[in-house]
Formats: C-alpha cells, structure tokens, sequence
C-alpha cells in the first residue's frame, strides 16, 4: 500500500517534494501555511519547505519556493554518487575493523577506501563517476 498525502484545496501542488535535492540542502518537509494564519501573515501563505542543510549537522532551514534552487540533472547524479561513495567507504571502514574479508559485491566491483574524508566541490564528481575526456593539444 502506497501513503498517500492530501493537499489542501486552494493551494495547488508544491513546486519541490519531500527527498528532492537542492542548491540549498535537501528538502525534508513540506508545512502547508493557511491563508488566516499568524505566520501567513509574515510569512505569506501557501507552502514552506524544511531544507536539511547538510546531513552532517542539525541545522534545518524553513524556505519558500522562491528561495530555493533545484539542482540540474548533472549536479544530483553527482550527489548521489559521492554519496554512495560515502557509504562504500563506511562498509569497507567497517569490514577492516572486523578484520574479515566480507565479499560485498557491488555494481562497482572492488571499493578502497579513498584519501579524502572531505565533499568534492570542484566539479569533479566522485571516484565511481566516469571520468571526464579532455582534448589535449599535439
């Protein structure tokens, strides 16, 4: 059985959904801001996004459609692939604490564990992305 959410009448459907990766984190949440409201009256009414900054920390951030940026289609494959590296990286930290060469398969093949513990930022994508051809000059 699928869940399912029910929007409120008036409102329309949210421009961002609950997972979606954007410029500014991911969007955790979606709080639906009655018209007659105090916080619509500050806030303007409609809907409100919860942005996890970063999964490394709590920080959460309540943003509105027009203060978020989605990410192109490049820049989620990207994420998603540091972020399976990241987890690859755990599962191999883990089977050397045990000592145990556990035989995980992977749609990788063999994963060892990389020197950077920090994002990659510079474009340059994850160490299971495709690398990227360059046209030198001869």
């Amino acid at each position: 059985m699928q869940p399912t959410i029910t929007l409120p009448r008036g409102y329309g459907i949210p421009k961002f959904y609950v997972g979606q990766r954007t410029q500014q984190g991911k969007v955790i949440g979606i709080e639906v801001l009655p018209h007659d409201s105090v916080v619509a009256e500050n806030c303007g009414s409609g809907y409100r996004y919860l942005v996890m900054v970063s999964r490394h920390t709590e920080e959460i951030k309540y943003l509105e459609s027009d203060q978020i940026t989605p990410l192109s289609p490049s820049e989620v494959e990207t994420e998603i692939l540091e972020e399976v590296d990241y987890y690859l990286t755990q599962l191999v930290l883990l089977q050397s604490e045990l000592k145990a060469d556990l035989k995980i398969q992977t749609p990788f093949g063999q994963v060892n564990p990389p020197i950077l513990t920090t994002k990659c930022t510079d474009g340059r994508g994850s160490r299971l992305s495709k690398p990227s051809k360059q046209k030198v000059a001869a």
